[in-house]
């Protein structure tokens, strides 16, 4: 028994080659069921305490300032604070929390850290209940950040770290009658602190479950549960291996299995211990094996998640000792033919990487937190979550298993602030702290059939340690292939070519050392030599903020090349912390945001989702790219599609196909039919004969619409699970043109304006500034700023390009655009000339756009006003030689604001960009001016609609072909603010419409990754709009 002084002055939280001290060896979660009953319906178990709740918690600068006295049951601690566990102490007002994407946030001097090393000190107080004395407890923390001691009643119980595997401790013979107490020292920083180096926040305390677990003298340990399918994939064989912690040949262990209904599959099946040899030394006397037959069992999968429950009993002679339960999924997974597979089929990894983060609670998830992700992940048609970059919650595998969702389980190592990466994991003396992360994973969820696949950890580069795991993992559970990126996505450790962030086409440069062997496109490394092995990206198309652009490409080579076998979004949820600033407002906060000194500001913001789970225009996009079915236009006398299936294991007999014709968005031809399509297979169908005769300058589309008929566990009657639209042939694309009136025009050209009026309406240029400064319509002004030329925008983090606090990428976007002037130009209107034409008066405008570099951009207005009232703008911008590609070739006008509603022609109704528009079909849509801004964490351009030719923002009508968006906010001041709180209500409606606009990128966030086909880097530029109130 040590005391407090040894425990302190032996510092093994500084000591790699300790990483427990009387931990319980891991194995499969126990719930020590009391009755079959119970275990079959999953009840909770009676054998089973909670210590969950408020424990008292002082928080101390490092461990040496922790008073022993403190672990003592009768100190009085009634001055101490009460904190919930489980949570991080951080979001409970002790210490801060700190956000690192690579840098470790103290002196990389492994295996030490820093003197200052806070720590908490947790009391809590309990009763064992009555019928658990006499049986062996055992208390299991499911999650401590990031090493702790325990005492239970003043004594010494032991020492862990891995701050997302259980640690379970024995305290049979600590407890006693009555009340009992716990005493937990938590560190912030250990030395595994150096193998949790992951993009995400550092945050410390009990922040998992806390549980009292009570079982027999004699009971189960352990079980492992393996299904192997025949060569037909229809027939199964059940091994169920249970592990007892006594030798005992006259114990004996029953298994029976339940399908979903509770009925029994095959009754009972009994076995005792030491019935099978394993070498010529005898059997094993703690170990039962059952291996049983079962005729075509439903299989289960992401699509059809169908769930056995499996009850396995301990018995001495006749007397039920102990229970337990698990789910079982009859399934196959195996990587032949070069492709992974499920149950026989090429699977398509439709995925997301997943941090376990709440706005509020940190890295402390609920139920109803996980179910929510699940449900945002089917709803978008995910189908695969990589457990970024640690163990998750034991209950988001069971979860995960009921809905259905492939699992990459990953080991809690990454490595990234290492130089080089792969110190550590090349060093002997850490080989054991790299196998306990491994072994203890696969140990705890090898029994869950969402886990199809294990990961080695992330960004740990490649060294000896890894190739241990793989050996060892190989060896454990030789039923799911294992992947891992470091050194290079294709080393010996990974069954997977698991590369991150790789284009599909374009080899990438190291951008430190050019001559450093590049990252191969995706289709490049199919064809390297004896590559045979399949490609899933660990982490591609990276969304920080306004992001994903060009994502169909991926999405179109996946489809086209099957080795391609897709891959997980970098990633799931913006990791924000809720703040409230000195006004009361309410913001998401990111590193640096409490004084952490040393951050990466807001590379933690870069998820499909906000904090909150409400969604981001991004995952519309990647709903659309991952849709489970496609749709080809077959014809169109008569109208004929083709609709094919990429489910590989249901049909579509819950869902229906909707479809309608639409003329300049308006429904004039619709119908609805089942939809009646096989797993893997296609349909043609048949809309209707003809089309309608096409009307000239009408614009005609097909939309298609799959959608759920009854209810899912996932997502209700009539959720929306595919579309699709088809351009059909119009007589012409040409906007229509308005009827003009033919009432009397009058101009005149002063010495400081010119000014056009016709029945009801002046117009005003300024002839310094050569902008409209006046329009007036039946006796109000209806403009605050008149329309100029626009070519910026508030740089999106893309266009940044960077996530370190004190570096600026030279070859970003915003870089680029600020070292060439493009955000503080110098206009200056150098003519306006007015001319008198029939029914009409020309204005035309010259400008030059300068720095102190010279002109960068010429502009000339040839206005057309009309006398109805109407202006027709033409505008032709040309660019000077070596201006780096603009942001938006465009105009800008400010109108009075009010709260009036948006309407348009064109892509919506969500947020869409000239790479970013698939999801968004061509149709007439009305929303409130508000509803058109997307609030992105990080202050950005946000909220464009593409293709528009019709829009009406309160009185102001536009007509064109066009983009187009609306604002509150200066662009300036969106610039500038680094958080929402910081943006401030111009007094005025900003409409910016572009002629054209510069793709927003996304293959990743660290280099220029807009496609060349949406740069806008010509020399001249021409657009047309007609704008009238």
């Amino acid at each position: 028994m040590r005391t407090f002084e040894q425990v302190i002055s032996a510092r093994e939280w500084e000591n790699q080659h300790v990483t427990h001290h009387n931990v319980v060896a891991a194995h499969a979660p126990l719930k020590a069921y009391t009755s079959k009953k119970n275990a079959l319906n999953n009840q909770e178990s009676d054998n089973q305490l909670s210590l969950n709740g408020d424990w008292k918690f002082k928080l101390f600068d490092r461990p040496e300032n922790v008073l022993a006295i403190t672990v003592e049951p009768d100190f009085d601690d009634s001055a101490w604070d009460n904190i919930a566990v489980p949570s991080n102490w951080q979001l409970h007002g002790y210490d801060k929390p700190i956000y690192t994407n690579i840098k470790y946030p103290f002196a990389d001097k492994p295996p030490y850290v820093p003197f200052d090393n806070p720590t908490g000190l947790y009391r809590r107080f309990f009763e064992v209940p009555k019928h658990f004395v006499g049986m062996r407890q055992t208390v299991t923390f499911d999650g401590v950040n990031s090493a702790f001691h325990l005492w239970c009643n003043g004594k010494w119980v032991g020492y862990s770290q891995d701050s997302r595997l259980a640690a379970e401790f024995d305290l049979t013979d600590f407890l006693v009658e009555g009340e009992n107490q716990l005493s937990t020292m938590v560190m912030r920083w250990s030395d595994g602190s150096y193998l949790e180096d992951q993009d995400m926040w550092w945050l410390s305390g009990i922040f998992r479950d806390v549980t009292l677990l009570a079982k027999p003298k004699v009971s189960i340990q352990d079980v492992q549960i393996v299904t192997l399918l025949d060569a037909c994939y229809r027939d199964a064989w059940l091994n169920v291996t249970t592990h007892l912690n006594q030798k005992n040949a006259a114990n004996r262990v029953e298994v029976e299995l339940f399908d979903a209904q509770g009925n029994s599959v095959f009754g009972v099946k009994s076995a005792n211990c030491g019935q099978r040899i394993i070498d010529e030394k005898g059997p094993w006397l703690e170990r039962t094996e059952h291996n049983i037959y079962v005729e075509n069992p439903r299989k289960w999968s992401a699509e059809s998640p169908y769930l056995y429950r499996c009850v396995v009993t301990l018995f001495s002679g006749e007397e039920q000792l102990d229970c337990e339960a698990y789910n079982v999924g009859f399934r196959c997974v195996e990587i032949t033919d070069g492709l992974l597979k499920v149950n026989g089929k090429a699977i398509l990894v439709r995925g997301a990487n997943r941090h376990e983060h709440h706005p509020e609670t940190g890295h402390t998830m609920t139920r109803a937190t996980m179910l929510q992700d699940i449900m945002l992940l089917k709803q978008h048609n995910f189908n695969a979550v990589r457990t970024a970059h640690y163990p998750n919650h034991p209950l988001w595998y069971e979860l995960c298993d009921e809905y259905g969702l492939y699992l990459v389980d990953e080991a809690n190592i990454e490595t990234h602030g290492q130089f080089p990466m792969c110190r550590l994991s090349d060093d002997t003396a850490w080989l054991n702290a790299y196998m306990r992360r491994i072994t203890r994973l696969v140990e705890r969820d090898k029994n869950h059939p969402s886990v199809i696949i294990w990961s080695l950890g992330n960004e740990s580069g490649i060294g000896g340690n890894h190739h241990a795991m793989y050996q060892w993992t190989k060896h454990r559970d030789p039923s799911r292939p294992i992947q891992y990126e470091g050194g290079g996505s294709n080393t010996a450790a990974t069954d997977i070519i698991a590369p991150m962030y790789s284009r599909v086409d374009k080899d990438q440069v190291h951008h430190i050392d050019p001559t450093v062997t590049p990252k191969y496109a995706l289709k490049k490394w199919l064809g390297l030599p004896g590559e045979h092995r399949p490609l899933i990206l660990c982490e591609y198309a990276h969304a920080m903020g306004n992001s994903l652009g060009s994502f169909n490409k991926y999405w179109q080579a996946f489809r086209d090349y099957p080795r391609l076998q897709g891959g997980f979004i970098w990633d799931w949820v913006d990791q924000g912390i809720t703040k409230i600033d000195e006004n009361g407002t309410k913001y998401w906060a990111y590193g640096g945001d409490f004084g952490d000194e040393i951050n990466d500001r807001q590379f933690c913001i870069n998820g499909l989702i906000f904090p909150d789970r409400t969604v981001h225009p991004t995952i519309l996009e990647a709903k659309h790219a991952q849709q489970f079915y496609q749709f080809k236009l077959l014809g169109t006398e008569p109208l004929t599609i083709k609709v094919t299936s990429e489910n590989l294991f249901t049909s579509s007999e819950n869902e229906q196909l909707s479809w309608t014709i639409t003329e300049d968005g308006l429904v004039i031809e619709s119908g609805e039919m089942r939809l009646v399509v096989d797993a893997e297979q296609s349909l043609e169908l048949q809309l209707i004969r003809a089309l309608p005769e096409a009307k000239i300058g009408k614009l005609y589309h097909l939309n298609l619409q799959v959608s759920l008929i009854a209810d899912t566990a996932w997502a209700q009657a009539g959720h929306t699970t595919a579309t699709h639209q088809f351009e059909l042939p119009s007589s012409q694309s040409l906007l229509v043109k308005r009827v003009k009136s033919k009432s009397a025009l009058s101009s005149a050209l002063y010495i400081d304006n010119a000014t056009v009026s016709g029945e009801g309406f002046a117009i005003r240029f300024n002839k310094e500034t050569g902008v409209i400064d006046s329009w007036i319509v039946d006796g109000e002004e209806k403009l605050i700023s008149g329309p100029k030329d626009n070519f910026y925008r508030a740089p999106l983090d893309n266009d940044i390009g960077v996530s370190e606090v004190d570096r600026v990428d030279p070859n970003a976007w915003s870089a680029r655009w600020d070292a060439a002037g493009i955000n503080d130009l110098d206009v200056e209107c150098i003519d306006l000339q007015l001319f008198d034409k029939p029914n009409l008066v020309e204005v035309v405008t010259q400008f030059t756009h300068k720095t102190r570099h010279g002109v960068l951009m010429a502009t000339i207005w040839t206005y057309h006003i009309s006398s109805d009232g109407s202006v027709s703008i033409d505008v032709d911008a040309r660019v000077a030689k070596g201006v780096p590609p603009l942001a938006r070739v465009g105009m800008e006008l400010g109108l009075p604001q009010q709260q009036q509603m948006v309407e348009w022609f064109g892509r919506g109704p969500h947020e869409n960009y000239p790479d970013r528009l698939d999801s968004a079909h061509i149709s007439r849509y009305k929303v409130s001016q508000d509803e058109m801004h997307t609030g992105y964490i990080f202050p950005s351009e946000n909220g464009l609609r593409c293709d528009v030719r019709q829009a009406q923002i309160g009185e102001l009508s536009v007509q064109g072909d066009f983009h187009f968006t609306v604002s509150r906010f200066a662009q300036n001041n969106i610039a500038q603010a680094k958080h929402t709180n910081e943006l401030k209500d111009s007094g005025m409606l900003f409409v910016r419409i572009d002629g054209f606009h510069m793709g927003v990128g996304g293959d990743d966030s660290w280099t220029p990754s807009v496609h060349d086909e949406f740069k806008l880097d010509r020399e001249r530029y021409r657009y047309q709009v007609e704008l009238k109130f």
